[in-house]
């Protein structure tokens, strides 16, 4: 019996230091080098940079690219669960037809903090908020775009601010529900603190969406991409890149032939 007894207390504590170190094994923060920064500073006119105070000490740190804010959308990106979004700024410039508001996550890039589930969601609200009212955007020119993980920001964005359109790449029901294809559903149930549960709220957003799913996900299973976009109710549209994986999906032409196509609706749209 002391046998049995140790040995569930070692497993309570193994569960209890995986459920501490979840956040660990889910995000994991890339920061921008100096040189980088330098180089974004002095090779792009059309670029300004952000900063968005958080409670407490410190701020998001992020940048615009101002192409035409009268007459362009202006997307509000949201990226992946490892990705330093400065790296983006010459494929948005040269191959998306928007403006492009890209703010690092907490922790990542030159952001404070630490990165979670509710704080990653309220930061989100307020880098729309505070854009909005600074550069006096028009919210029906506003679409969320979300790239894995980062589909549950813009999705909750999307939901909580009215959005008209929404993008989402590679995008999951949750990630309890992804995880649980990899590990016993029992045990990703038990540790894991940030779920990031999209298909509690997605059937209650009502912007025009559009999915890109990478045909050779490598890291997102079809059913979990295919259940959250059976459960939006809006209008919605499916593309799949073919030959694309979870990574490289955005190196595709047909990938921003897709984006733009989109856009362009949601320009004439917008001026209705």
């Amino acid at each position: 019996m002391k046998f049995v007894g140790l040995m569930l207390l070692v497993g309570i504590v193994f569960l209890g230091g995986l459920k501490l170190f979840s956040r660990k094994l889910l995000y994991f923060p890339t920061q921008v080098s100096k040189s980088r920064l330098a180089y974004l500073k002095t090779n792009f006119d059309r670029v300004k940079e952000i900063t968005i105070p958080i409670e407490g000490k410190g701020s998001l740190h992020g940048w615009l690219i101002q192409k035409d804010l009268e007459n362009l959308p202006i997307i509000f990106y949201f990226g992946g669960n490892a990705e330093e979004v400065s790296l983006n700024m010459e494929d948005f410039i040269q191959n998306i037809d928007a403006n492009v508001v890209m703010v690092n996550y907490r922790g990542f890039g030159q952001s404070n903090g630490s990165p979670e589930e509710t704080v990653l969601k309220s930061d989100s609200l307020a880098i729309y908020d505070a854009l909005v009212e600074k550069y006096n955007i028009n919210p029906g020119s506003a679409v969320a775009w979300g790239r894995s993980i980062g589909s549950s920001m813009a999705c909750f964005l999307a939901l909580e601010r009215g959005l008209a359109r929404l993008i989402l790449t590679c995008l999951f029901d949750s990630i309890e529900s992804v995880a649980a294809n990899y590990y016993p559903g029992w045990l990703v149930g038990m540790v894991l603190k940030d779920k990031h549960r999209t298909i509690d709220f997605s059937s209650r957003i009502t912007a025009k969406t559009l999915v890109l799913a990478a045909r050779e996900d490598e890291v997102i299973p079809p059913k979990n991409t295919m259940d959250l976009y059976e459960s939006l109710t809006g209008p919605k549209e499916l593309v799949y890149i073919e030959g694309a994986g979870h990574n490289t999906i955005s190196g595709f032409t047909a990938y921003h032939g897709a984006v733009n196509q989109f856009l362009a609706r949601t320009k004439k749209e917008g001026k209705k």
